[in-house]
């Protein structure tokens, strides 16, 4: 047997010991991969702890650490990009949800080639999902799944008093009365957060209006629509709401009907699974239907999330591994789904009668037959603006200039004359 000479070794290990010395950098073989991904609390808590699962058998597999790392939403979120970019440090992987990977596109890898391989099997992905994912002809981010948006009412006390369940926002001013009589007042909030945009949107929808033009140029806030909206918004806020909900954080409207405070709520299906998880006593009461109509049709708000992969990250391909993990493989996909319990919906066509909306009856009004899903800012088409309208909180924060005493005149011009600015950039 021929000797193993120092020759031979230097041969067999390309530039050698000799090399690696030169350079100061180790043998990929001898390293351990690792990769962080950070992404949100989720509602349906038992999809984080799935999450968890999921990644220790990716470890395990692919010899791939995984950390990850959970931020609660708005505000904490927001500041946790704005730094990881700035610093050009921190995760590797990052949830997002609408128009964000418009908002960091120049920061965001080309992931064309992941969701590429998920149509190919799983169909193509929704319109809301590509509209916030796809950008400038690009693959921004990975769509991951999508949260509709439905009424969540007390089934129980609607029965008790005999209301009729409401098939338009004018019904919920109807019934909206009685119940605040009866000490359940309506849940919408009017404050600084997402859920408050993700109601204003649908209510200024169907009553004709808009933020901004199809164009995506022209600021089409103060008209006579958004008035009408304003008024249903100031007649709600006076006869069946209560104040509290100026201050409202995105989780409050599911604490209040969880709770046994109020009567209706508008929010995707969270409340009713925590409540169920928990064994509140109000969960037997709870149940869901359509979002409501107006004068101009029924729009209901998509609330698409994905995973993008920072540019600065230094392990784009085992981040890929991780998503393709996640996503791509279906028992795996299915898995997580499931653990969502209807409240993470898959978003690629050939999955849209998945097994999860079977699992309860009460998930029945998630069935999307005839569904007008929007995203934040429709009809504009989806941009860095209509993400940065949606980051200052334009919409209520003009509800709740008008709710609270300002003219419905003024407040109109005060969110055009908002919107304006940012437009201009």
């Amino acid at each position: 047997m021929e000797s193993f000479n120092r020759r031979r070794f230097l041969a067999t290990t390309g530039g050698g010991l000799a090399g690696i010395l030169a350079t100061r950098i180790p043998p990929a073989r001898g390293q351990q991969r690792e990769i962080s991904y950070l992404c949100w609390n989720n509602f349906a808590p038992n999809s984080d702890k799935k999450l968890a699962e999921i990644g220790q058998r990716f470890t395990r597999d692919t010899g791939i650490k995984l950390r990850i790392d959970h931020v609660s939403h708005m505000g904490p979120q927001q500041a946790k990009y704005a730094a990881e970019v700035q610093t050009q440090a921190g995760h590797d992987l990052v949830e997002m949800r609408m128009h964000f990977p418009w908002l960091y596109e120049p920061q965001l890898v080309d992931v064309s080639d992941v969701v590429g391989e998920l149509e190919k099997k799983y169909g193509k992905a929704l319109g809301s999902s590509y509209e916030g994912a796809h950008v400038n002809g690009v693959w921004r981010a990975v769509p991951q799944y999508h949260g509709m948006f439905v009424a969540t009412y007390r089934e129980d006390l609607f029965k008790q008093a005999g209301l009729k369940v409401p098939d338009t926002w004018e019904d919920l001013y109807v019934v909206g009365k009685e119940l605040k009589k009866m000490g359940h007042p309506v849940g919408i909030p009017i404050s600084q957060n997402y859920d408050s945009i993700s109601t204003a949107g649908p209510v200024l929808w169907s009553f004709g209006g808009m933020e901004v033009d199809k164009d995506g140029k022209m600021v089409r806030i103060n008209a006579p629509a958004t008035a009408q909206m304003i008024e249903w918004y100031r007649k709600m806020f006076r006869d069946c709401m209560e104040p509290e909900v100026l201050s409202w954080s995105d989780a409050s409207n599911n604490e209040s009907i969880q709770q046994g405070k109020a009567g209706w709520i508008h929010n995707p299906v969270s409340a009713y699974i925590v409540a169920k998880q928990r064994k509140l006593v109000t969960a037997d009461g709870i149940n869901h239907h359509r979002s409501l109509a107006g004068p101009h049709g029924r729009h209901e708000t998509d609330t698409p999330r994905h995973i993008g992969i920072w540019k600065f990250s230094k392990n784009v391909e085992a981040s890929k591994e991780w998503i393709r993990y996640l996503l791509g493989k279906r028992e795996v996909y299915d898995e997580y789904i499931m653990s969502g319990d209807a409240f993470n919906l898959p978003t690629y066509e050939k999955l849209q009668d998945h097994p999860v909306l079977r699992t309860d009856p009460k998930y029945a009004a998630l069935r999307g037959e005839g569904v007008q899903y929007h995203t934040y800012g429709w009809p504009a088409p989806p941009s860095d603006k209509v993400q940065l309208i949606t980051n200052t909180y334009l919409l209520p924060n003009m509800i709740a200039k008008a709710v609270t005493g300002t003219s419905t005149k003024d407040a109109m011009a005060w969110a055009e004359t908002e919107m304006k600015k940012i437009l201009a950039g």
